[in-house]
């Protein structure tokens, strides 16, 4: 754990159905000096808290029945939510096979980790969601964080300008 972010600043908010998984991920932010986390147990209730709170960071279970936490994802992405279309997000989630991994970074999500997961890996990704937010994209079928990890030098006829 090498870099250091000052949590007491970030306002979460914590999207799991299952409350010992939201109790988890919400003690783990305490213990990184967090201050201030909502936790919701469902879409709808997600949905009014990010309309009746500041949230600077969103994580969210990909399964949450009746809805998806993609459809929560693509809800914050479009600005329907009222809040900041470009907050960072972070699924945590045992949905994990490469589609699903795939279908949330195309809503725009931030980051992945896959359940159960450990404190250093989740402490990593929040400090990298924070301390170094991606740039994002903003085109006709996508608005979410550039979803290119590496720069690859590229000359060919497609390169954008």
């Amino acid at each position: 754990m090498a870099e250091k972010v000052d949590f007491s600043l970030v306002h979460f908010l914590i999207v799991d159905g299952n409350p010992l998984s939201a109790d988890l991920a919400r003690d783990l932010l305490l213990t990184m000096g967090a201050t201030t986390v909502f936790v919701a147990h469902g879409y709808d209730e997600a949905i009014a808290a990010l309309k009746s709170n500041v949230v600077d960071v969103l994580l969210t279970e990909l399964h949450l029945p009746p809805r998806s936490g993609l459809d929560l994802i693509r809800e914050v992405r479009s600005g329907k939510t009222g809040g900041n279309r470009q907050m960072p997000i972070l699924v945590m989630s045992a949905l994990s096979a490469k589609d699903h991994v795939f279908e949330a970074r195309d809503a725009g999500v931030t980051e992945f980790i896959a359940k159960p997961y450990g404190v250093e890996g989740f402490y990593r990704r929040m400090v990298g969601i924070i301390a170094h937010p991606r740039a994002f994209v903003d085109s006709d079928k996508y608005f979410g964080p550039d979803r290119r990890r590496r720069q690859l030098p590229y000359d060919g006829p497609d390169r954008r300008q």
